[in-house]
């Protein structure tokens, strides 16, 4: 065991420090020489100190994301033996699987969210000196109890069905845990505008009502069923902007952050809501739901013939006694967590697709492509984003266009 935890320490040590010098040493966001002095260019819009802390910013993100998912996958290795003193432990102490099954949960969860806390920490601490957070210490603390109970929900909802599938098809459960999750997947969906959203921020209807009457008159020529806009208080936790429209069938909500209103002239608002109505009209919520229901179904797939073969090839080592034991659930974590990032290149490239189609909608109904540049210049001013990012990160991080690309696109309408 102490060979094992040495390589997996060497390992990451060698891939954190390749990493780093990629994101910290390469020349990232240069733009094309012909763009220099353009709309483009954010020497036009944005001074060189903003510039510095865009970049710098964007450096620290990148190397979190890459750190993270390794991190995760090597501390849920580390754990294996944790979770089989931890399911001892529970047996002892309650008679019931079920009542097993909802401590074990809950301690190994609670304990794998301790240990990666810090980076989350660190990560609001760098939001703060860098100016696009005002989240508060109390503010963060409570998120994270909400999303440990959230979460921790759903994964013994999950779990609980995992293991009630595995022991009645053990064959074939990742088929039957794939086709359960379509209506699990349709019910977050309907239900998070409505009900989880509102945990996190107040909503309240658009007081502007000048921009909630133009806001309307769009969806109305997008046959959006709606006759109320809102806004969020996202001002409490962020400087930065944005907008959305979200739900399914009648129960869309038209959703602008507070932060938006106080920094977009109203012309730029309304390209950026028809941006986010076109995801609306052309469907792309349930293209998106599809798309990721087809990447799901190759990833269950994979995911019972590699929990099955690690369990085969080192469960008995670890003193595991099975597919069923609840020891092994780091082991499911972990292949979840190599999946979703192994497979974040199609998500982002599938994303990316939808969100140029949303421009494209955009224009279509606005076709003022001024006040989509300026939208877009205050975008990466206000959310210190470059205008532009490499291959590596956008494949892995890029769920749309860089704001270069985008403001390409928006110049062939502008006057």
């Amino acid at each position: 065991m102490k060979r094992l935890y040495m390589l997996l320490i060497l390992v990451f040590g060698a891939y954190a420090l390749l990493i780093s010098l990629y994101v910290w040493k390469a020349d990232l966001f240069h733009i094309p020489y012909t763009l220099v002095g353009t709309a483009a260019d954010p020497h036009t819009f944005m001074t060189n100190e903003e510039i510095a802390k865009s970049e710098s910013l964007s450096r620290i993100r990148s190397l979190a994301y890459f750190i993270n998912a390794p991190l995760e996958i090597g501390l849920l290795i580390l754990l294996l033996g944790v979770g089989v003193r931890l399911r001892k432990f529970v047996e002892k102490w309650f008679v019931r699987s079920w009542l097993q099954m909802i401590a074990f949960i809950i301690l190994f969860t609670g304990l794998l969210g301790v240990l990666l806390l810090p980076l989350d920490y660190l990560l609001f601490v760098v939001d703060h000196r860098y100016g696009v957070s005002n989240e508060t210490t109390m503010t963060f603390w409570t998120d994270h109890g909400k999303d440990f109970v959230i979460n921790g929900l759903g994964t013994l909802f999950m779990v609980g069905l995992f293991r009630w599938m595995l022991k009645r098809s053990p064959g074939r459960w990742w088929l039957w845990l794939w086709t359960v999750s379509i209506p699990i997947i349709l019910f977050i969906t309907f239900i998070q505008p409505v009900l989880l959203d509102p945990l996190y921020n107040d909503f309240q209807p658009l007081q502007d009502q000048e921009l909630k009457a133009q806001i309307l008159h769009l969806a109305a020529q997008s046959h959006i069923p709606t006759d109320q806009v809102y806004e969020v208080n996202m001002s409490e936790r962020t400087t930065t902007i944005n907008a959305y429209v979200n739900g399914i069938g009648d129960n869309a909500r038209i959703v602008l952050w507070d932060t938006i209103l106080n920094k977009l002239q109203p012309k730029e608002i309304l390209t950026v809501m028809a941006h986010e109505m076109g995801h609306y009209v052309e469907r792309h919520i349930y293209w998106g739901i599809a798309y990721g229901l087809l990447l799901s179904l190759i990833g269950f797939w994979l995911a019972c013939h590699m929990y099955r073969f690690f369990i085969n090839r080192w469960g008995a080592h670890w003193g595991i006694r099975g597919d069923n034991d609840l020891a092994a659930l780091p082991i499911l974590l972990m292949i979840l967590t190599l999946m979703n990032f192994a497979s974040a290149p199609a998500q982002n490239a599938f994303s990316r697709i939808l969100e140029h189609r949303a421009d494209v909608y955009a224009m279509k109904m606005t076709g003022d492509g001024d006040s989509a540049i300026h939208a877009f210049q205050q975008i990466a001013k206000q959310n210190l984003s470059p205008v532009t990012q490499p291959k590596l990160i956008q494949w892995f991080r890029g769920s749309h266009p860089t704001i270069m690309e985008r403001i390409m696109y928006f110049k062939q309408y502008a006057k």
